[in-house]
C-alpha cells in the first residue's frame, strides 16, 4: 500500500509546523530540527506498515484483553511477581496511566502511593520523597533513580514527557543489588512499548485549562516481516503557569513546553534466540521556571523575588539519547547487553530581586551493562547478576549580575565535574520449600569522581579548585518470603543503599574543593500481601537509618553540600483494593512517616538534632472510586480520586512549613469499542493552592505553588492490535 493511502492521523504531520522559529533561534536545538524531520520520515513508514497489516488482519482482530493489574506482574529485572521478591512494589500499566492523565513522570505521583514528586524551582530538579528518603538534599543526586528501558536517566532529565509507554514499575527501598546505578531510596522503572510483529498506531490530542494543550502520535508494525520491527512516538504538549510578573507584566508564568521524539528498529528474526534494538529519542522543554510567590500570599499568584525593571526568568533544556539494547536466550537464562548515550544542553536566566543569574549546563552520559540471568519457571532459583558501568560529565558556568539600576556583572565561575562508576551486581532466590523463598544479594562497586573550578573577575582569579575522590564500596541484602495461605503472603528485607562520595555540582567557594563521604543506608522492612479474586490489600512496616547524610549548609546561594547529618525515617504503609459489585471498584491507599534528624551540626554551631526532614510529608492518603458499566453507544467509566497530604517542612529549620492540604480529581471516560476513547477530567477541583519548594530570601520567605484547578479533555484514536 503506498504512502498516499495512509490516515493523516498516522503520518503526524501536524508537528513538522510547530513553532520552528524555536529550532531557528536556539542553537543547542538545531539537532533536534533534524531529528524530528527523521521521525517524522520514518513514522510515516511504520504508520503505512501499520495500517497495511491492520487492514490484512482485519477479520482476525479482537477485542484487547485487560491486563490482571496484581496477577501477572513479573519484575522487571527478574522473573519474579513483585509480591515474591521480599520487598514492597507497584505496577501501572500504559492505561492506567493515561486514566490518571499521567502525561509525564511528574505526574506520576497520582499512580504511586506513598511517593511525592514535585519540582524544586524548576523541572531540573525534582524533589522525589519515597519512604522518607528524599533527593531535597542534593537535587543533582537524587536518592530515587529514573531508568527507561533499562537505561538509568540523568537527574536533569529525571522530568520528561511519557509517551508510548507500556509500563511504570516503582520498587521501594535500596536496589543496588539488582541495578548498575546506585537506588538508595527506589527505583522507578519505565518501559516503552516496544514494536513487534502486531501493527499498531495510535493519536491522542486533548486540551486543558490555562491553554494546556497535549498531542501524542504512536506507530509500530513490521517492516520486514518475521525479521525488522519498527516503531515511531511523536509528543508536543504545553500546560502554561498561574503567576504573573509585576514587573514585565507576564502572565502565567511558572509553565513550561515540550517536544519529543523517539524511534526505535528492532531487530528479532522469528527462528533465532537473538535480536537487536536501536533507540533514538530527543526532547527540547523550555518555559519560565523559578517563580517565587510570597510565603503567605499564594492567592496573589505574583512574583515576590523581582523588583521591577528585571525581565522575567527563562529555561530550556534540549538532549539527545541513542541506546542499543542485545539480548540472546539460551536453555532457560538470558544474556543481555545494553549501551547508552546521552547529551543535555540548558540555558537558564532568571531574576533574584535585583539581580539576574545565569546558569548553562552542558550533560553527557555513556552507560554500558551486561546482565545475566534465568528465565521462565519451574526450578528451584531465580538469579540475575551483572556488570555496569557509566561515566557522567558535567560542565557548567554561573554568573549573577546587578540587574538594577544599571548592569553590574560579578565574578564568573567555570566548573567541570566528572563521575564514574564501575559495578558487579546479583541477586539469587532459592526456592527453599515450596512456599518458602530466600533472597541473597550484593554488590561491589567503585565510584570515581572529579572537580575542577575557577571564580574570576576583571582577568584575576577569586579562587580555584581541582580534586578527586575515589572510593570501593561493598553492599548486601537478605529477604525471605512466606506463602502462609493461597495468595497471602508475609515478608521480609534488610537491605543496604548508598550515594556515592563527591564534589558540589554548583561550586560558590573554595570550600566546594572538599568532597563529601558516602551517604549510606541501612533498610527494614516487614510486609504482608493478601489477594484473592477480587480483593487485594498490602501492609507494610519500614525503618531507614542514614549516616553521613549529604545535606545543603551555608546560607542561600553560597551552599555546599556536607556529610552533616545522621537521619533516621521509619513508617507504616498499606494498600486496599475491593471490585465490591461487577464494576465497582473501591480502593485506599496511605502512608504514616516519622522522618528526623538524630545528629546534624553545620559547622557554624547551628544543631538541627531532632527536627523532622524536609520534603517528607507526615502522612499521605487517598481513596478511589470507580466503575464501569456498557450502554448501547459504549462503555462509560468514571472515576474520582481523593488525596490528602499531611504537613511537611521546606527547610532543615523547620520554619517554612506546608500544612495540610486535600485534592479531589474526577474523570468520566467514554469507550466505543477498543479504537475510540473520550476522556474529560477535573483534577484538584476545589482549586486548593498549596507550596511544593519553599526557602528564605533577602527580603523574606518564598515558595513556589502548585498549578490550581485543571479541567481539560482528551481523545484517542488507535488502529491495529492493542495488546501484546
Amino acid at each position: 500500500m503506498g504512502c498516499s493511502q495512509c490516515p493523516t492521523e498516522l503520518t503526524l504531520t501536524l508537528f513538522g509546523k510547530q513553532d520552528m522559529s524555536y529550532f531557528n533561534t536556539h542553537t543547542s536545538a538545531r539537532w533536534h530540527q533534524k531529528l524530528y524531520k527523521g521521525l517524522m520520515a520514518g513514522g510515516v513508514l511504520v504508520s503505512c506498515s501499520a495500517q497495511a497489516e491492520t487492514i490484512a488482519a482485519k477479520n482476525n482482530t479482537s477485542a484487547p484483553k485487560a491486563a490482571k493489574e496484581h496477577l501477572e506482574v513479573v519484575g522487571v529485572r527478574q522473573p519474579r511477581r513483585l509480591d515474591q521478591t521480599g520487598t514492597s512494589g507497584q505496577f501501572v500499566t500504559g492505561t492506567q496511566l493515561r486514566q490518571k492523565q499521567v502525561w509525564e513522570t511528574n505526574d506520576l505521583a497520582r499512580v504511586l502511593p506513598g511517593v511525592q514528586i514535585q519540582n524544586s524551582g524548576s523541572f531540573l530538579f525534582p524533589a522525589i520523597t519515597v519512604r522518607g528518603i528524599t533527593s531535597a538534599q542534593d537535587l543533582y543526586h537524587p536518592a530515587t533513580t529514573f531508568y527507561v528501558d533499562d537505561v538509568p536517566v540523568l537527574p536533569i532529565n529525571a522530568m520528561q514527557s511519557l509517551i508510548g509507554i507500556e509500563s511504570v514499575q516503582l520498587l521501594r527501598g535500596p536496589q543496588a543489588a539488582l541495578y548498575g546505578q546506585s537506588a538508595e531510596g527506589g527505583v522507578i522503572d519505565i518501559a516503552t512499548r516496544q514494536p513487534g510483529p502486531r501493527a499498531h498506531a495510535s493519536f491522542e490530542a486533548g486540551a486543558e485549562s490555562r491553554y494546556g494543550y497535549h498531542v501524542t502520535g504512536t506507530a509500530d508494525g513490521s517492516l520486514i516481516k518475521d525479521w525488522l520491527y519498527g516503531s515511531i512516538a511523536l509528543t508536543s504538549q504545553e500546560q502554561q503557569g498561574n503567576v504573573s510578573n509585576p514587573s514585565t507584566g507576564s502572565r502565567r508564568l511558572g509553565g513550561f513546553e515540550s517536544r519529543g521524539g523517539r524511534a526505535t528498529l528492532r531487530l528479532a528474526p522469528t527462528d533465532q534466540p537473538w535480536e537487536l534494538a536501536f533507540a533514538v529519542d530527543g526532547s527540547c522543554s523550555y518555559g519560565s521556571q523559578d517563580v517565587y510567590v510570597g510565603f503567605n500570599n499564594l492567592r496573589d499568584r505574583k512574583i515576590a523575588s523581582v523588583v521591577p525593571g528585571t525581565p522575567d526568568p527563562r529555561l530550556s533544556r534540549c538532549g539527545h539519547d541513542e541506546s542499543l539494547h542485545g539480548a540472546y536466550h539460551f536453555d532457560g537464562w538470558k544474556l543481555s547487553v545494553i549501551a547508552s548515550w546521552q547529551d543535555s544542553d540548558i540555558s537558564r536566566s532568571f531574576p533574584y530581586y535585583s539581580y539576574v543569574s545565569t546558569q548553562p549546563e552542558q550533560w553527557s552520559a555513556n552507560t554500558q551493562e551486561l546482565r545475566f540471568g534465568t528465565e521462565g519457571k519451574h526450578r528451584f532459583f531465580d538469579v540475575v547478576t551483572g556488570f555496569y558501568h557509566q561515566t557522567t560529565y558535567q560542565d557548567r558556568t554561573s554568573q549573577t549580575a546587578a540587574y538594577v539600576p544599571s548592569y553590574i556583572p560579578y565574578p564568573l565561575t567555570a566548573s567541570h565535574n566528572r563521575a564514574e562508576t564501575v559495578a558487579l551486581y546479583g541477586n539469587a532466590y532459592w526456592h527453599i520449600l515450596k512456599n518458602l523463598d530466600l533472597g541473597l544479594g550484593g554488590r561491589l562497586s567503585r565510584d570515581m569522581s572529579s572537580i575542577a573550578f575557577n571564580s574570576t573577575y576583571g582577568g584575576q582569579t577569586l579562587y580555584a579548585g581541582n580534586k578527586s575522590r575515589n572510593q570501593n564500596m561493598s553492599l548486601g541484602n537478605v529477604s525471605l518470603d512466606y506463602e502462609a495461605l493461597p495468595g497471602w503472603h508475609l515478608h521480609g528485607r534488610v537491605s543496604q543503599g548508598y550515594k556515592p562520595a563527591g564534589f558540589n555540582y554548583a561550586p560558590t567557594s573554595i570550600a566546594d574543593a572538599t568532597s563529601y563521604n558516602p551517604e549510606r543506608e541501612l533498610s527494614y522492612e516487614i510486609g504482608t500481601v493478601y489477594r484473592h479474586k477480587k480483593f487485594f490489600v498490602r501492609v507494610g512496616y519500614f525503618y531507614n537509618h542514614l549516616q553521613n547524610e549529604q545535606v545543603y549548609v551555608g546560607p542561600a546561594g553560597y551552599q555546599t553540600i556536607a556529610s552533616a547529618a545522621r537521619a533516621h525515617a521509619s513508617g507504616v504503609e498499606g494498600e486496599i483494593q475491593w471490585e465490591f459489585r461487577p464494576g465497582w471498584i473501591i480502593g485506599a491507599d496511605g502512608n504514616r512517616t516519622i522522618s528526623k534528624f538524630d545528629s546534624f551540626n553545620d559547622g557554624a554551631g547551628n544543631n538541627y538534632a531532632g527536627l523532622r526532614m524536609p520534603y517528607v510529608p507526615e502522612f499521605m492518603a487517598a481513596g478511589h472510586l470507580s466503575t464501569r458499566f456498557q450502554t448501547g453507544f459504549g462503555r462509560i467509566e468514571p472515576g474520582l480520586d481523593l488525596r490528602v497530604t499531611g504537613p511537611q517542612y521546606f527547610d532543615i529549620a523547620n520554619q517554612l512549613k506546608q500544612p495540610t492540604y486535600t485534592q479531589l480529581d474526577l474523570r468520566t471516560t467514554w469507550s466505543f469499542g477498543s479504537r475510540y476513547e473520550v476522556m474529560v477530567y477535573a483534577n484538584n477541583v476545589t482549586d486548593k493552592l498549596y507550596r511544593t519548594y519553599a526557602f528564605t530570601g533577602p527580603a523574606g520567605n518564598v515558595a513556589q505553588i502548585s498549578f490550581g484547578r485543571t479541567v481539560g479533555f482528551n481523545l484517542k484514536v488507535a488502529i491495529g492490535d492493542n495488546s501484546k
